[in-house]
């Protein structure tokens, strides 16, 4: 569905709109939340999908930027992103 993006984690799913910016930054919050609490969770917006997961190695780098991954891995088209740069690829 366009605008909508689906999280799902072990138990359950969520269905969140994702049609203005502000709706959008709602979306990484509950799948940083969602991520955290269950260990892994997947999003899918507009036929994209991401695993995002905490990260159990020390020091990851982000595929595109080379930033250090903080304590999430958005796991993107077989790249692992930081959270900046899967915010721009996952449209």
């Amino acid at each position: 569905m366009k605008g909508v993006a689906r999280i799902a984690f072990p138990g359950g799913a969520l269905f969140i709109p994702v049609k203005t910016p502000y709706e959008r930054e709602l979306l990484f919050e509950h799948v940083a939340l969602y991520a955290k609490r269950h260990g892994r969770v997947r999003v899918e917006l507009n036929r994209k999908e991401c695993v995002v997961s905490v990260s159990l190695e020390p020091v990851q780098r982000c595929s595109l930027c080379q930033r250090r991954l903080d304590s999430l891995t958005y796991a993107l088209g077989g790249r692992s992103l930081c959270g900046q740069c899967a915010r721009r690829d996952l449209r």
